[in-house]
């Protein structure tokens, strides 16, 4: 298959997904949310595997437009992440109210509808589809499992040298290793219909380890993200009166993080093998 057919493939049914559970997500059914997250999540990422090929003059407005949908997604959630580690939370249940009810306004707007009808029509014909430049008319015409085999390996060599000195990270350094781990996961798992069966198996194994890795460093970024919303939260509702202050919300203690961290970096010493 040539990797024009293989990018809409992948980009066609990244789309459909977030069509899928668009009711829901309007709704605000919190597995739909989180689908739509995530069908969005692998359509980035195949953007950015396909990035060579894809770039064109009408990707930016695109990307902004994908930008702000995300903004909305990604508050509510985070607060049903939030909700899910610390269910008693009320700041949490109220946020997440409001935050619904804009989301429901974003996804039921001229404006969705237009990004949406857009990303469909790029992925299938874009100006990407039909540039005359050489080398990109050679792209898009090439054997997708030799372009795949190689940006793979690419992705992977960054992302051992990004996860090095791990536990020795910051909380932001760590969240971007866990956002390079989950884009590299999602572009073998959408080559996995591309590469022949013995040029994929070496992949599962490190699909498996980054399945652990993500889970692992997901669990410190959701601890971080759920302290900082509290703090935000009580700066938007006011200061409580002296003597009533809550005490910071800690999800996770130092050992707990410490051992977290091990077991991240055991990962990618393995994913590094």
């Amino acid at each position: 298959m040539p990797c024009a057919t293989v990018f809409r493939l992948v980009g066609s049914a990244c789309l459909e997904d977030v069509k899928a559970h668009h009711r829901g997500a309007r709704n605000g059914d919190t597995v739909a949310v989180h689908q739509t997250r995530v069908a969005l999540t692998r359509f980035r990422a195949a953007i950015a595997f396909f990035e060579p090929m894809v770039q064109d003059s009408e990707w930016p407005r695109l990307k902004s437009e994908l930008k702000w949908l995300n903004g909305y997604l990604g508050a509510t959630r985070d607060l049903d992440v939030a909700i899910g580690n610390a269910p008693r939370e009320r700041l949490f249940r109220t946020a997440r109210a409001e935050s619904q009810r804009q989301l429901r306004r974003a996804l039921t707007s001229d404006r969705y509808r237009r990004w949406f009808k857009d990303m469909v029509d790029w992925v299938n014909h874009g100006p990407w589809s039909h540039m005359s430049e050489h080398r990109l008319v050679r792209l898009r015409a090439s054997p997708a499992s030799e372009y795949h085999a190689r940006r793979l390996a690419g992705w992977h060599e960054k992302l051992v040298k990004k996860s090095r000195g791990l536990q020795e990270m910051g909380g932001r350094k760590q969240h971007r290793v866990r956002l390079a781990s989950k884009r590299l996961r999602y572009a073998i798992e959408f080559s996995e219909d591309v590469l022949a069966k013995k040029d994929f198996a070496p992949w599962r194994a490190i699909v498996k380890q980054l399945r652990k890795a993500q889970q692992i460093l997901g669990e410190l970024h959701d601890a971080e993200a759920a302290r900082a919303l509290v703090a935000g939260l009580q700066q938007r509702v006011g200061t409580r009166p002296a003597g009533h202050q809550r005490k910071p919300l800690e999800l996770l203690d130092k050992k707990e993080k410490q051992r977290l961290l091990r077991r991240a970096a055991v990962a990618y010493r393995r994913i590094a093998a």
